[in-house]
């Protein structure tokens, strides 16, 4: 695969996005459609050495709006301009940044925690390593991720209930993503099951 083609699926994903940003939200926007989320999200926080948290791809604000009453700081970034809208709308965030995870223009090392929710299974495989790269750039010392990934082999564009387009999807086997976490710089790598059927959550750390 090559740029020119994972430039376009990055442009697709974000057209598809746009267009059906309504539906998005109202198919995502709460923690009771995703059993387990919750709990997801305050490990994520008792895991960092501080409070301040981006939000890649941040879609409807669920998850900052979350963070943010438990008290981080977040800035949300995300490939849709229409999402980010209801981002600024729904909650506080410190900074709302159109931006694509393979190209973050953020600086290094400053954010305690980077929660990945449904965001790295849009890009093609082979960049999953580079968004790795990204996340551990721009974390603090000591910092922590959260990245959660859908398990199965194959990649392309899919179907699924909660958008009338297809999207990309790159399922991954666990093992492979604690290697590339590993191969970017993380240090005490780990695998956690969600409560959501054959999804799954890796957690890891910067040293």
């Amino acid at each position: 695969m090559n740029g020119e083609h994972v430039r376009a699926v990055v442009s697709r994903t974000r057209r598809v996005y746009d267009e059906s940003a309504a539906t998005y939200v109202r198919s995502t926007g709460t923690l009771d459609l995703f059993p387990g989320l919750d709990r997801e999200l305050d490990r994520f926080l008792e895991a960092l050495p501080g409070t301040a948290v981006l939000d890649v791809g941040c879609g409807s604000g669920r998850d900052a709006e979350y963070l943010i009453g438990r008290g981080a700081t977040v800035v949300a970034v995300d490939l849709s301009e229409k999402l980010l809208r209801y981002t600024r709308c729904r909650c506080a965030v410190a900074g709302a940044v159109l931006c694509d995870l393979l190209a973050l223009p953020l600086a290094d090392g400053v954010f305690d925690g980077v929660w990945a929710c449904a965001s790295v299974l849009h890009l093609p495989r082979e960049t999953h390593l580079r968004a790795f790269s990204e996340i551990h750039r721009v974390l603090t010392p000591g910092g922590a991720t959260a990245i959660s990934l859908k398990e199965g082999d194959g990649e392309g564009w899919m179907r699924s209930t909660r958008m009338p387009s297809s999207r990309w999807f790159s399922l991954r086997r666990p093992e492979a993503v604690v290697d590339e976490l590993t191969a970017a710089g993380f240090v005490s790598v780990r695998v956690s099951p969600s409560g959501r059927g054959d999804w799954f959550v890796v957690e890891a750390r910067r040293a």
